[in-house]
């Protein structure tokens, strides 16, 4: 461990993953009014999936910076709610409320993939990639 040495925020994994997101939910939207049920299946499954990437990958870099920022373990210290709270304050995110229902939404993919709670999940992660943009912009400008 080299005490005094904090290594750059590395924001590759969250672009990446974002960048996979976003191209899944274009193949979503070509494809959604596909009569083939299972296409459509399993292309939103393949969408969720990237949200659950996605949405873990901000709310690592959010801690992480808050950690690094503000004090060191602050994100150990909270609930995400309070850890989605003090991003909005350091102006990381723009909208808490809507980071929590992402939490709620990604809480949903670890207990059912089908049905109308993976409907709900989707409406979620369609939304998701302009919110984690907004994050890894305002990360990049921060570093």
């Amino acid at each position: 461990m080299n005490i005094g040495f904090i290594m750059p925020l590395n924001v590759e994994t969250l672009e990446k993953s974002i960048k996979a997101l976003e191209k899944s939910i274009n193949v979503y939207y070509s494809y959604k009014e596909d009569e083939n049920k299972d296409l459509i299946d399993t292309i939103s499954l393949g969408v969720i999936h990237n949200f659950k990437i996605a949405y873990e990958n901000s709310w690592k870099l959010m801690a992480r910076w808050l950690d690094e920022n503000i004090s060191a373990d602050t994100s150990h210290k909270t609930t995400k709610k309070g850890l989605f709270s003090l991003a909005g304050e350091y102006f990381l995110i723009d909208d808490v409320n809507m980071w929590i229902e992402f939490h709620n939404a990604r809480n949903n993919t670890s207990h059912r993939y089908y049905g109308i709670l993976s409907h709900e999940v989707l409406e979620y992660a369609l939304k998701f990639p302009s919110y984690a943009e907004y994050l890894l912009n305002n990360l990049k400008e921060k570093v």
